[in-house]
């Protein structure tokens, strides 16, 4: 790049051809042809995924919006049992945005497709004019294969546990301390978790969901109210992490419903959750059993039993807890 800077005119022309050439340099072997405007994909693929990912700040402890963005919708296709194989990788790029801001987010972003195998097979850039958006937003879609079963919300079934694979609100909590100035002993979870396919392979899990928006409160009552049925959780078997605990106090908010970007809550038959534990912890995971699927109910219902034994309704959230961290 001959400039410090992304200017209006590598929306276009030969700045833009600049522009896309510089991209692909960046991401290197995990960018496949830019010859054509698309690319083909091979028969098995059979799973898809979309998401744009828009944070404030893009920079944070634990990563940033290139990472998230690759590592969220490599996410969404693992929960699905499907191994990740092509990604879509478009930036809507604000004039005047720096080109080594550019260079470390696409810099993280070929780590996490490096570390997953997955290749970027096509995408787009669109500079816009100064103050149109905030720097910049990423959409990523990405193509998977199934590997062994599909995960999906109507299999769950009364009597499975509910498993999560580390502390929950690291993401949320990072990115909202960071926000705040605060000075902070932990980082965000954001990761891909293309491994856990081979972690939970040969276990009765029944279905799998990354706990983003909302956090594991939100998710698991979308899923109860998918799955008409009740979810029960124990306060003292959640996993904690005392820097979550801390933020969460000060900003006044419950670390339950903040999110999560690289840990996920599984469904798991009873019978094989003490050999799936041992297994996930072999593989470098943190997980606990933080409650049971009950059952069936009209709507979503989402109840937690407190370490003095009284039970309270977790509701859905009616509005945005933690605008922009994904």
């Amino acid at each position: 790049m001959d400039s410090s800077f992304v200017t209006i005119h590598h929306g276009s022309g030969k700045k833009q051809a600049e522009l896309l050439g510089f991209i692909a340099e960046q991401l290197g072997p995990a960018m496949m042809s830019t010859e054509n405007d698309g690319g083909f994909v091979d028969e098995a693929i059979d799973t898809i995924t979309t998401d744009s990912f828009t944070i404030s700040p893009i920079f944070f402890p634990g990563g940033d919006i290139g990472k998230l963005s690759v590592a969220g919708s490599i996410n969404d296709v693992v929960m699905m049992g499907a191994e990740p194989v092509y990604l879509t990788l478009s930036l809507i790029i604000e004039e005047g945005f720096e080109i080594q801001d550019l260079v470390k987010i696409l810099t993280s972003a070929r780590a996490e497709l490096e570390t997953s195998n997955t290749r970027v097979i096509c995408g787009d850039t669109k500079v816009v004019n100064r103050g149109a958006i905030d720097r910049i937003v990423i959409n990523t879609t990405c193509l998977g294969k199934t590997a062994e079963a599909r995960y999906a919300v109507g299999r769950i079934e009364t009597g499975d546990r509910i498993v999560i694979t580390g502390p929950a609100g690291m993401h949320g909590a990072s990115v909202m301390a960071t926000r705040n100035n605060f000075e902070i002993d932990f980082v965000s979870d954001c990761r891909a978790l293309t491994p856990l396919l081979n972690a939970v392979s040969g276990f009765k899990v029944h279905a799998m969901r990354d706990p983003t928006r909302g956090g594991i409160a939100q998710i698991l009552n979308e899923l109860s109210e998918s799955s008409r049925k009740e979810m029960v959780i124990e306060e003292n078997l959640l996993p904690r992490h005392a820097g979550v605990e801390a933020v969460a106090e000060i900003l006044g908010v419950d670390p339950l419903y903040l999110a999560c970007e690289g840990t996920a809550v599984l469904f798991c038959a009873e019978a094989d959750v003490d050999a799936l534990l041992i297994n996930l912890e072999s593989q470098g995971y943190s997980p606990s059993v933080i409650g049971r699927v009950g059952a069936e109910t009209e709507g979503p219902l989402l109840v937690i039993r407190t370490r003095l034994g009284a039970e309270r309704v977790l509701p859905m959230l009616t509005e945005e807890l933690t605008p922009r961290i994904c």
